[in-house]
């Protein structure tokens, strides 16, 4: 087996979420093996300045479209210079700047993208010519690209993500800002904690309607948003038509997730679409229990009534009863979360997420 000594991660995306920190948590995990890494991103993204936080080498790359000329040749600057063995790409403009500018640099470093969302049937030269292979988060999602018979199965590998459980573990005994303090201390009761960018497939206006119809039963419960994201304003409009201010915080972009995971009496995950999810493996992580979609990879990451509950998505009535049922039964409840605690930090550890990663990358 050869010897990997440099990788080049890209990501063109101006947000910062579960895949972007996954980026950061490989590269520093890489780069504490003796491997160097270094980060190609757009200027002034979340990413840069969560990179240059955690002293990441970054280059920075405009990656206006995936035919744009300056950032192709830019890219092909630097691998020339660089010559990484291998570019991780992880969103659609840089895979394909990366991808061209692979071939034009007068050696070819291994392709690699890491592919998190396939709503669609694929096109399969995406996967069978832009790059070497591809890195999908569940079974589920590696299926969904399969529904194309033409995509060469040989080039799809599932990649579980890896978590570094001990950072999560400090960070969860971090104070949460004032700001959020001072709202739960004047908001006292349950309370659901959601993490998650606030995009239409997390299901944050599905879950303000399950709220409404709680409210009555538990008049008491809070409802937390941890995220940013296109989908702030409608959110803040649901609220308001449904007249539920006093139960709903939207906290924004939020570095103590893991100690706000700690504060709820249940993390949920109302997704519609999930490839896998991060946060539920986090709550876990902590002990914490979780209310999940049935959707997508989380049946990958939570066994229902063993590790916690599953439930149909977009089904108002069986989330409602579902969420009232753990509240009510809260001692079963952390039992499924203790059970699923040992269970993630087996299958999710930042240590094999690596060890799989070379792996593939090496063959």
């Amino acid at each position: 087996m050869s010897v990997i000594e440099k990788i080049l991660f890209s990501e063109s995306s101006p947000n910062l979420g579960g895949q972007e920190l996954q980026l950061l948590q490989q590269m520093t995990a890489l780069r504490s093996r003796g491997i160097s890494v270094r980060l190609a991103c757009r200027p002034l993204s979340g990413i840069h300045h969560a990179a240059l936080e955690r002293s990441l080498d970054v280059e920075l790359v405009p990656f206006r479209n995936s035919l744009h000329i300056p950032s192709i040749y830019q890219v092909t600057k630097l691998l020339r210079r660089w010559q990484p063995a291998a570019i991780i790409s992880h969103s659609g403009h840089d895979a394909n700047v990366c991808g061209l500018a692979a071939r034009l640099a007068g050696y070819r470093p291994h392709l690699v993208r890491s592919r998190t969302y396939q709503h669609d049937i694929p096109h399969s030269w995406t996967y069978n010519w832009l790059a070497d292979m591809t890195l999908v988060p569940s079974r589920e999602m590696r299926e969904r690209i399969l529904q194309n018979p033409r995509v060469n199965p040989e080039r799809i590998h599932i990649l579980y993500p890896g978590l570094a459980f001990d950072e999560i573990a400090t960070k969860a005994q971090q104070p949460l800002p004032e700001t959020v303090e001072g709202w739960l201390a004047n908001h006292a009761g349950r309370l659901l904690v959601h993490a998650a960018m606030l995009r239409p497939e997390k299901g944050h206006l599905f879950m303000l309607d399950v709220l409404a119809h709680l409210l009555p039963d538990f008049p008491d419960l809070r409802y937390v948003i941890a995220g940013e994201g296109e989908m702030r304003k409608p959110i803040q409009e649901r609220v308001r038509t449904l007249k539920i201010e006093e139960h709903v915080l939207l906290t924004g972009m939020l570095q103590q997730v893991p100690a706000l995971l700690m504060r709820a009496d249940i993390v949920i995950m109302p997704s519609l679409i999930e490839p896998l999810g991060m946060a539920q493996i986090e709550a876990l992580s902590l002990g914490v229990p979780v209310v999940a979609s049935n959707v997508g990879g989380i049946p990958e990451t939570i066994t229902h009534q063993q590790t916690g509950l599953l439930v149909e998505p977009g089904n108002l009535q069986a989330w409602q009863d579902a969420i009232a049922w753990a509240l009510n039964h809260p001692q079963q409840m952390q039992q499924m979360a203790a059970a699923g605690k040992v269970d993630v930090m087996e299958k999710f550890s930042l240590d094999a997420n690596i060890e799989r990663l070379l792996k593939l990358i090496n063959n």
